[in-house]
């Protein structure tokens, strides 16, 4: 038995199917999806449908799910899931092409998505999640919790000067973070723009490898999908852990 975790597939199903099939995933296996399956790439809705139906992938929510939730949820919210950069006119228009009954299990399963989960892998402690998390909280579940405390768990970063949460909060919550949401590409302290971010000293592994820059613009090398093997990495804390999909 493995467990695996990716982020920010942004319906690129092409690259998710290629990478199941890589690593072998059998039912034995498991896998988190941290968030962000949805929008800018060709292929949303399907790979969302793909995944309902299978018992040991679980998915965490991130922001594009939230803004989407937000639009057919709490229509009365501010929301810029339609904004051209977000790239979910795609999703809405595949999304709103079937049936009604379908389009809730959707949204039903998008409301039932965890926060973050916390799991103890080889007795290495990991808390997964999108990006920002609760702190003093194990696994959190999206429906459990306020709308405010929902958008800045999904939306804060490490990495953005406005949406801010200080690397420290990571480093004392002394679990490892494996988490996404901004694409490893931007972050100016990333040694390979074509490889997983692993800053130990944080306990934050990022491992957004940029799929949401597939087909729209050439603003770095590396776009890809990263898959991360969580038994490997609790043995071995080491590149073989990685395995990227272009």
């Amino acid at each position: 038995m493995n467990i695996y975790a990716c982020s920010d597939i942004h319906g690129q199903y092409r690259l998710f199917k290629k990478m199941l099939k890589d690593i072998r995933f059998s039912d034995d296996d498991l896998l988190y999806i941290l968030g962000d399956i949805i929008d800018r790439g060709p292929e949303s809705i399907p790979m969302l449908q793909d995944i309902m139906q299978r018992d040991n992938v679980m998915c965490l929510l991130g922001n594009h799910e939230f803004m989407m939730y937000t639009n057919y949820r709490y229509p009365e919210k501010d929301n810029s899931w339609l904004y051209s950069a977000n790239g979910g006119t795609v999703t809405r228009a595949d999304f709103e092409k079937l049936s009604t009954a379908e389009q809730e299990k959707i949204l039903n399963f998008i409301g039932n998505m965890a926060l973050q989960i916390d799991l103890t892998v080889e007795s290495e402690h990991f808390l997964l999640s999108h990006s920002d998390f609760i702190a003093d909280k194990n696994s959190v579940l999206f429906k459990d919790v306020s709308y405010h405390v929902a958008t800045g768990t999904v939306w804060n970063s490490p990495w953005r000067a406005w949406e801010h949460v200080p690397k420290k909060k990571y480093k004392t919550d002394n679990r490892i973070h494996v988490i996404g949401h901004v694409p490893v590409q931007y972050l100016d302290e990333n040694p390979s723009p074509c490889e997983a971010f692993v800053d130990l000293k944080n306990n934050i592994v990022n491992i957004d490898l940029g799929c949401a820059g597939i087909g729209k613009r050439k603003f770095a090398p590396g776009l890809g999908l990263c898959c991360m093997n969580l038994t490997v990495f609790a043995k071995e804390k080491s590149s073989t852990a990685f395995t990227y999909y272009y």
